[in-house]
């Protein structure tokens, strides 16, 4: 008798790795495209810096000079992207010293807010090694990929471009032409994403703090209420403090929810530490409780969260979506209740002080603690 052979085990996503083999590469992605620069004109330079339109989905990068560290290359990405990744008089976020994660981080982000098009100025810099995870995030994402470079093709370039489709030009009036820089476009109506328009950071002195909602006791939905000035106390940060209500509802733009929607989109790098504290705006739920919070899926359409989110959470919420699938922790075999896909807040603990002072970074307090009222037993007679 044949012994049956043990049931297969469940297939989970496979944790993306920033690695890339040319014998894999897809034929089917847009042909790299490289522009040499024989005689470092500054002109070549300024065209494609001109080329940053991110409405238009197109990117331009200025890689960090003599930056040599793996990383390196993900985190000007994540900066080109309008993201700030080190805060003032800060420590250091820990996953900015990790290549892989620094990687996953930029490719979350390139789909989340459809970026179709990078433009990479000064590329005879980039290592071998930041070219493997650059082809990497090319293969994962499908982007267009275009190489400024000053000077004659390096080595390590030249052995990429054997393997992979790419087009070449070395004259400026071809740059321009194919990098359309007078072309403009936007991938939706609203010409005002949040996203677009960078929040300073240092804060400045007179920008005004928000009070987060008060922390609800379990999931709930708040009924949409006009953004009131809060009474300051003796221990608040700054004496302009706005309390913010607990849900906006998306045909609802209050200014204050704006304000805040633009800090955010800047000054929080990480997806999933951004959608978090854009839910904590949203519903005043803790750290601890959005670890637990479901999105609404057809399986199970009544969740703690509503379906339709204002339009400024949806690239954050859709950013931590992703990220969470390339750390390989998605069961694609099961339905989104089921897998996990569908709990995009979740932040582990050693990770919670990083969102903690990202929350203070946008200017964000929580609400105080209300106590709830003694009710002693009555005595006896």
């Amino acid at each position: 008798m044949t012994p049956t052979p043990p049931a297969a085990a469940p297939e989970t996503r496979a944790r993306w790795q920033a690695t890339w083999s040319p014998g894999k590469t897809d034929p089917g992605l847009p042909p790299i495209t490289l522009i040499t620069d024989p005689h470092d004109h500054p002109d070549y330079t300024i065209t494609a810096l001109a080329a940053h339109q991110p409405a238009a989905g197109r990117i331009a990068v200025h890689p960090t000079p003599l930056a040599t560290a793996p990383a390196y290359l993900a985190q000007d990405l994540i900066r080109a992207l309008g993201k700030h990744l080190l805060l003032p008089d800060a420590e250091a976020p820990w996953w900015t010293g990790n290549a892989d994660e620094s990687w996953r981080v930029a490719v979350a982000w390139t789909q989340a807010l459809g970026i179709s098009h990078y433009v990479i100025c000064r590329a005879h810099r980039i290592t071998a090694r930041h070219l493997e995870h650059l082809m990497a995030l090319r293969e994962h994402t499908r982007i267009q990929l275009t190489l400024v470079v000053s000077g004659p093709t390096p080595a390590a370039l030249a052995s990429v471009l054997k393997t992979v489709s790419h087009h070449h030009t070395d004259t400026l009036e071809s740059a321009r032409l194919h990098l359309q820089t007078g072309q403009q476009q936007t991938l939706t109506p609203a010409g005002d994403y949040p996203w677009w328009h960078p929040a300073p950071l240092p804060a400045p002195e007179d920008e005004p703090w928000y009070e987060l909602p008060p922390r609800p006791r379990r999931p709930t939905v708040v009924t949409p209420r006009q953004d009131a000035p809060a009474q300051p106390s003796a221990n608040r940060p700054h004496p302009t403090v706005i309390a913010l209500p607990a849900f906006t509802h998306p045909d609802y733009p209050g200014t204050s929810h704006q304000a805040v929607a633009m800090r955010i989109h800047t000054r929080i790098a990480h997806p999933v530490h951004a959608a978090v504290v854009a839910a904590r705006v949203l519903t005043g739920y803790d750290t601890d409780q959005l670890s637990k919070i479901t999105l609404p899926t057809p399986q199970r359409p009544t969740a703690d969260l509503p379906a339709t989110l204002p339009a400024w959470m949806l690239p954050l919420k859709e950013a931590a979506q992703i990220f969470n699938e390339l750390q390989g922790y998605i069961r694609p075999d099961l339905p989104a209740h089921l897998s996990g896909a569908d709990q995009p807040f979740k932040v582990p603990s050693w990770e919670q002080d990083t969102v903690a002072h990202a929350t203070e970074t946008c200017r964000l307090i929580p609400a105080p603690t209300r106590k709830r009222p003694s009710n002693p037993r009555k005595k006896r007679p």
